[in-house]
């Protein structure tokens, strides 16, 4: 009997161990991942190997390989990769033409089957697949409290430093919690440099082996900046108040579950920090506050006249106005918030943009909505350049004033654009501003000399130009030609890959009387157009924004690449954005080029 019993227990036994020998994760998380194209979507946990079915998604016939020595990691072991179905490890492969992915599937050693979570890395290099603390979406990370003294939770005592100019930089220390050797994360802080202010800069830091990073910003004047972790699919963002010469710490806890858009920035010290920390949720928070009083408005895009687009407005700004009310922030962020209300409206490229531009709302504006320019609390942020152009019409005088001429002319200047210096009577503002006028008009001598030897290579030689006469003054240029326009950026991934696929093509079509020409802007780095032009050929222009603006206008495009095709007669045949294919460029040079024998031969 004693053994019948014990029998039946070790067959239960069997049967439990037999139903643990297999565990699936359907649907996963992770917490970190600086990979946008590299995905896990399942996993299975067997006593022999564990298995990561996995898919690399990018446009069309773009490679990847993964690595030989690939491995998961999990409790400080790590568990080699054993093999691959759909790719052979160590070799490239590409995406699919039509589905834009490759689907594979890899095994490694088997992890326990009680595991919670684990890592996938090709390495620690910067450049390697990586994907941390990946677990079952129904998994809760374990938190880790924030250290008190990155809590900012000290009475509100910080005021805004007046408007008012410096050499001296602004200093932020990135810390992290979590931190795993090969996270490696790059940190964007964006912030407006007197350079250019119509072109905000991304400053990029990465985080070291110890998981920190120091920041040193050349900001000017106090100013509002955004920094940025890029956590594939979401993004964790906070707001910093950032004063010449003052310090700020910020916390980074890198295993944050990040299922949702929750931020990874969890802790400040330093320089107005309690105003850092709050400064991002509150937007967040009005901003949804906002738009949930806003469904009943009027839609911009149905306001038709002047007075409904300025009722409008006010009523917008009644929201916000009652928002102080329900806001449980310090005084300072509470403020801050409010003042925002006082700067003219941006609705950039809406329906209401030529209401915008009429007098009688540009007179209300004045009237209205100037107070930021005479208050020596005003703090400087990508807005206040954005709306630099309602300062100026006011005429007012002093360091408000002068900032906002300063932010309105100086990147007109650096557009190629003639123009007379403005008023500005902070002698350190006026200094800059012909410092960097100089250096951008030196600079156009310099590169015109060095490509004047480049006869395919026209590097800002139209500015006397009117963009409307751009286009007719190229293609002026190759009368009798088939001409194809590429309109393109040195940042535009979509671009590049267009600019690729076009080669055997241009070889193919070597016989032909067709001319090439590549146009960008000052959009792209001059310095990586320079190196990248030589691999690509052609007739290459480096126009003004305003002048590679108009050219798509002119057909009917607002993103990049944008390509036209024109008959040797000037005819525009084709245009399109967004690259349409080898065959069908082909199809339609084809077309531009024996429409005009056709008409040719019908002529004689």
């Amino acid at each position: 009997m004693k053994r019948t019993i014990f029998t039946f227990v070790l067959a239960v036994v069997a049967m439990v161990a037999m139903g643990q020998e297999k565990v699936v994760w359907e649907e996963l998380t992770k917490s970190y991942s600086p990979n946008p194209q590299f995905e896990i979507n399942k996993v299975e946990f067997t006593p022999e190997r564990t298995t990561l079915y996995a898919s690399y998604n990018n446009p069309p016939n773009s490679w990847f390989l993964i690595s030989k020595e690939s491995y998961l990691e999990s409790d400080g072991k790590r568990y080699a990769i054993i093999g691959s179905d759909s790719i052979t490890l160590g070799e490239q492969h590409y995406t699919d033409e039509v589905t834009w992915t490759k689907e594979f599937v890899l095994y490694f050693k088997p992890l326990p089957l009680d595991t919670k979570e684990f890592d996938f890395l090709e390495s620690t290099a910067p450049n390697d697949f990586k994907v941390f603390n990946i677990h079952e979406k129904s998994y809760t990370m374990p938190v880790t409290p924030v250290p008190e003294e990155y809590l900012a939770n000290y009475a509100e005592d910080d005021v805004m430093e007046d408007l008012k100019y410096s050499d001296q930089p602004a200093t932020i220390h990135f810390k992290s919690m979590n931190f795993r050797k090969g996270m490696n994360a790059e940190i964007q802080v964006q912030y407006v440099d007197l350079k250019n202010p119509a072109d905000p800069v991304d400053a990029k830091v990465r985080l070291n082996d110890d998981g920190e990073a120091d920041l040193s910003l050349p900001i000017s004047f106090p100013q509002v900046a955004y920094a940025t972790l890029y956590n594939i699919p979401w993004a964790s963002h906070c707001g910093l108040y950032l004063t010449p010469g003052k310090e700020v710490t910020v916390l980074i806890d890198m295993l944050k579950d990040d299922s949702g858009l929750n931020s990874k920035f969890v802790g400040f010290k330093g320089y107005f920090a309690k105003f850092d920390k709050e400064l991002y949720p509150m937007m967040v928070e009005c901003e949804k506050s906002v738009s949930e009083k806003m469904k009943e408005s009027p839609k911009w895009e149905d306001i038709h006249d002047v007075k409904t687009l300025i009722d409008a407005y006010e009523k917008e700004s009644s929201y916000w106005k009652e928002l102080p009310q329900s806001l449980s922030y310090s005084k300072t962020a509470v403020e801050y918030m409010l003042s925002q209300i006082d700067d003219p409206p941006v609705y950039l490229e809406s329906a209401c943009d030529s209401l915008m531009q009429t007098k009688e709302f540009i007179d209300y504006i004045l009237q209205h909505c100037t107070k930021n320019l005479y208050s020596p609390k005003a703090v400087f942020s990508n807005r206040f350049v954005d709306v630099s152009k309602y300062y100026v019409m006011a005429d007012a005088r002093g360091i408000n004033a002068d900032l906002a001429r300063y932010c309105y002319y100086l990147p007109q200047v650096l557009q190629g654009k003639d123009i007379a210096k403005p008023l500005i009577e902070d002698k350190a503002l006026s200094d800059l501003y012909d410092k960097y006028a100089e250096e951008y008009k030196r600079s156009i001598v310099s590169n015109k000399e060095g490509f004047a030897d480049q006869s395919n290579v026209h590097y800002l030689d139209m500015t006397e130009v009117e963009p409307k006469d751009v286009l007719p003054t190229i293609l002026d240029r190759y009368k009798g030609k088939v001409v194809m326009i590429d309109v393109w950026a040195t940042w535009c991934v979509p671009c590049r890959y267009g600019i690729e696929q076009m080669k055997p093509l241009k070889k193919e079509f070597a016989d032909k009387d067709i001319v090439y020409i590549y146009i960008t802007s000052s959009t792209s780095s001059v310095e990586t157009w320079k190196e990248l032009i030589p691999d690509i050929g052609g007739e290459q222009y480096y126009l003004t924004d305003e002048q590679c603006n108009f050219i798509m206008e002119q057909h009917q495009s607002n993103g990049y690449p944008t390509y036209a095709i024109y008959s040797p007669d000037r005819n525009l045949t084709y245009t399109i954005a967004g690259f349409p294919g080898v065959e069908t460029i082909k199809e339609e040079l084809e077309k531009a080029f024996f429409n005009q024998v056709d008409k040719k031969d019908h002529t004689e």
